[in-house]
């Protein structure tokens, strides 16, 4: 153990060779943070094992290491001189200080290694005589104690008032290092000798010393260095980390009651170990404990407050697929959510002339006057012209004050205590208003840029949304106009038909023969119109079924059997799991299905398509019809219902009306329609009719 000690000492030592190639003062200090880091670990080690086991061996290596600490005190003292004034003429003894503490150093390394130090062991307590090693050691330790406090003094005395708060807890951690030590110096040159006691108290009390440095350390950033963590592993090692110190507080009360034979209650043995327990269960599963742990360890451990890389992804995953307005803001909501520290968020969105409305609007409430703002208020007005405002501290002389006032009674009943526009370039779409952060923290310049990138990226996709939406209504307009054409067209021929019949009346009106063919016009004209009618009720959304009692086997093969002539070209096949199963059904309906069920297989097979319609029950009281094709099948992209909308097609020639008309003649039958796939080849469309209606 003690060859082990050694070691790490002459190491610290013969780290300041460092020093001598490093003139800068900065950087120098920043080395005396490290070994001060390192060194007082080591020291409260060394404090505790020798107060468990007093054991001679132990004792050289633990003065050696108290040299070791006094020489880097001393050098850190005489460092911080030059750290305060880095405009200084650094002088000759400067640079030859860290040679000078090496050498000092390892004569005294000698001296413990090889010396014969003179001191004995009785009753848990160390003697030694005037002027031994142990006493020339405990001097100079006092020594540089005082030293490096009267130094200390004087550098917090020099800090400028806005530099304090930086060094507050390093200068903490350091005149509880130097009462300490100075106390056990003072104390043994006094009595001469040193108690078990003390060394555990010494070791305490360094070690709660070396937790404020290492916290001041990193909290503080004082080694002026960038350590690149992710933030992710330092989150997801808080739990385990902390269960680790439990486990460790409890070995080490069990060290110390073995050592001094101290008892500990049965009751409140457990009760130390199930509150332990309890916080360690409630730190892992408490999403408001773990944001709060987030909160501290992105404002003291790190430059800045987000990693805004990783936000701005985790929110670009989150808009992926979000193809309407309320998708949008419900992925903005939960990603402030998630990356801000308040339960209130409202969000409003400004419609076309400019009026904010806000969304999702809570029960709680209802009992507000009013919660939308038109687009001449004065409050959206201003919002156009600055990047946020923030209630508690408004931007002096930019007007802001007056805003806030004229608004506070509207913001609030709602919490609301910063606004930012939801806006990019010239385009405002709303506006995002927070309430005040659950830590207690006022929201900072971190936070401002973070909203101004997701309310940039948010009013993106909005206006992405909107673009599409417009498209979208355009391209059914432009479809309307095509498919009014085409009705206008199937009007003008029954209407020609029906001209050409009444020009030749006169003239043919005896000729039986023409008689026959004016019958057939006439009744052809009226099918075309009747089927114009039809497409046109439906585009209206006009579905009113005649129902009437029948046999569904019947209508369905004497439907097949007709479309079977007027498709030639497609093999149909009809099978029923029935022979008879009366239902109330509208005949009409039920043919206008098949009919562009059927057409829509023949398109997509070609000639020699074949179809298998079937008839089963799928439940008791529901009719089921399968029409299952062998063509290639329906493309992914329209699963499961995208088909079924409005001009959706993937035929060059289609009009994207035939299978949403399907879906409306369905629905109007009280039934629902789905599509799919089959595993090998070809589609199947599966219809499910309630077998009895309500008259």
């Amino acid at each position: 153990m003690h060859f082990l000690i050694y070691a790490i000492n002459f190491t610290l030592l013969f780290s300041f060779l460092l020093d001598v190639y490093v003139k800068d003062a900065d950087r120098r200090f920043s080395f005396g943070l490290i070994r001060i880091f390192f060194i007082v670990s080591l020291l409260a080690a060394e404090y505790l094992y020798l107060g468990a086991d007093m054991q001679g061996s132990i004792v050289g290596p633990l003065f050696f290491s108290e040299n070791v600490f006094a020489l880097i005190w001393m050098m850190l003292a005489f460092n911080l001189r030059y750290f305060m004034n880095p405009d200084e003429q650094a002088s000759r003894f400067y640079r030859i200080a860290p040679l000078a503490a090496i050498v000092i150093g390892s004569i005294l390394g000698g001296y413990w290694v090889i010396g014969k130090t003179r001191f004995s062991i009785t009753a848990g307590e160390i003697f030694f005589a005037t002027y031994s090693g142990l006493f020339f050691s405990s001097l100079f330790l006092l020594v540089a104690v005082l030293i490096n406090a009267w130094r200390l003094e004087a550098f917090w005395r020099a800090l400028e008032s806005k530099l304090r708060k930086q060094f507050k807890d390093l200068l903490i951690g350091f005149f509880l290092i130097a009462g300490a030590v100075g106390w056990s110096a003072s104390f043994r040159l006094t009595y001469l000798h040193l108690k078990r006691d003390h060394l555990l108290l010494l070791s305490v009390l360094l070690f709660v010393a070396w937790f404020i440095v290492g916290y001041a350390i990193a909290a503080s950033r004082l080694l002026n260095r960038k350590i690149f963590v992710s933030r992710k592993i330092v989150y997801s090692s808080v739990a385990p980390f902390a269960f680790a110190l439990y486990l460790i507080l409890l070995g080490l009360i069990s060290l110390l009651m073995r050592t001094f034979g101290w008892s500990l209650n049965f009751v409140l043995q457990w009760l130390i170990i199930i509150a332990g327990l309890l916080a360690v269960a409630a730190l892992g599963f408490s999403q408001r404990i773990r944001a709060r742990i987030k909160y501290f360890v992105s404002t003291h451990f790190y430059i800045n407050k987000y990693e805004y890389r990783d936000e701005w992804l985790a929110f670009s995953d989150l808009l992926h697929r979000r193809l309407t307005e309320k998708g949008v803001v419900d992925a903005l909501r939960h990603i402030l959510h998630d990356s801000l520290y308040t339960d209130i968020i409202k969000i409003w969105l400004a419609d076309g002339n400019g009026d904010c409305r806000l969304i999702d609007v809570e029960a709680g409430q209802g009992g507000l006057p009013d919660v939308n703002l038109s687009a001449g208020n004065s409050l959206v007005q201003h919002l156009k012209t600055i990047p946020h405002l923030y209630f508690p501290a408004p931007l002096p002389g930019s007007g802001n004050e007056r805003i806030i006032n004229d608004n506070k009674a509207f913001f609030s009943p709602m919490g609301v205590v910063l606004l930012v526009p939801l806006s990019i370039g010239d385009h405002f779409l709303g506006i995002i208003g927070l309430g005040p952060e659950y830590t207690g923290g006022n929201y900072g310049k971190d936070d401002f840029d973070l909203l101004s990138a997701l309310s940039s990226q948010a009013a993106s996709a909005l206006l992405a949304v909107r673009t599409a939406e417009e498209l979208a209504r355009s391209r059914e307009q432009n479809a309307w106009h095509a498919l009014s054409a085409f009705v206008l067209h199937d009007i003008k021929n029954a209407a020609n038909l029906l001209n050409l019949v009444r020009e030749n009346a006169d003239a043919h009106m005896h000729d039986p023969e023409f008689q026959q063919d004016m019958l057939g016009s006439i009744d052809d004209a009226l099918k075309r119109m009747a089927k114009v009618q039809v497409r046109l009720n439906a585009l209206k959304g006009e579905m009113l079924p005649d129902r009437k009692a029948l046999d569904a086997v019947h209508l369905l093969r004497s439907c097949c059997d007709d479309l079977a002539k007027k498709l030639s070209e497609l093999q149909i096949e009809v099978q029923s799991q029935f022979e008879h199963f009366q239902t109330s059904m509208d005949p009409e309906f039920f043919y206008s299905i098949l009919e562009n069920l059927l057409l829509n297989s023949l398109e997509a097979g070609g000639k020699g398509a074949r179809v298998m319609v079937r008839l089963a029950e799928s439940k008791v009281g529901e009719l089921q019809v399968e029409v299952t094709d062998n063509g290639p099948g329906i493309p992914p992209d329209l699963l499961p219902d995208h088909l079924f909308e409005p001009f959706k097609t993937s035929r060059e020639k289609g009009s994207g009306i035939g299978l949403w008309q399907v879906r409306q003649f369905v629905e109007s039958l009280g039934g629902n329609i789905e599509a799919r796939n089959l595993d090998g080849q070809g589609a199947q469309f599966i219809i499910r009719l309630p077998s009895i209606y309500a008259q």
